[in-house]
C-alpha cells in the first residue's frame, strides 16, 4: 500500500483516535488530521488542553483510522508541539476547518501538532494481520 492510499483512508475516515500513555494510563481521543506527502500527520489543539502537557511528558503516540469500508490504518510515531507560525499558516490552508477554532496563525491559543511516523500499518476488515507500509 502506498502513502497516497493511506492518505485516502485517513480522509475517508474523517478523524482518527489518538492514543497516549501517561503514568501507565492509556488515554484516547478522536482528532482530525491531515497527512503530508512524506507521511507526517498535522493537527491542532488549544494551548490550554491537557493533551499538550501529556505530549510534553511522553511524545510517543499512535493514531488509528477506520474508513467507511472498515479498512484500518495505524500510525505510530513521535508527536511534537514545536511548530511555529509558518506551520500553523500551512495547516489553516490544508484544513480550513481549523479556522473554526483559530482565526489565524498568530492566535496564541493555537498549538500546531506534528506526528513523525516510525511505523505505518494497515489491515482489511475482519480478523486479518496488519501489513507494513514503507516509510519514505
Amino acid at each position: 500500500m502506498s502513502l497516497s492510499r493511506v492518505r485516502s483512508i485517513i480522509e475517508a475516515a474523517g478523524y482518527g483516535v489518538l492514543a497516549t500513555v501517561i503514568d501507565n494510563q492509556p488515554r484516547v481521543r478522536p482528532m482530525a488530521f491531515v497527512m503530508l506527502d512524506d507521511g507526517r500527520l498535522w493537527s491542532s489543539t488549544y494551548r490550554i488542553s491537557g493533551k499538550v502537557r501529556e505530549f510534553e511528558r511522553n511524545a510517543s503516540v499512535e493514531v488509528c483510522f477506520v474508513d467507511p469500508s472498515r479498512v484500518q490504518v495505524r500510525i505510530t510515531g513521535t508527536l511534537s508541539t514545536a511548530g511555529g507560525g509558518e506551520q500553523r499558516r500551512k495547516l489553516l490552508e490544508l484544513n480550513p476547518k481549523v479556522r473554526r477554532h483559530f482565526a489565524d496563525e498568530n492566535d496564541e491559543r493555537f498549538v500546531h501538532l506534528e506526528i513523525v511516523p516510525t511505523r505505518i500499518r494497515w489491515k482489511e476488515p475482519g480478523f486479518n494481520e496488519y501489513h507494513e507500509v514503507a516509510l519514505p
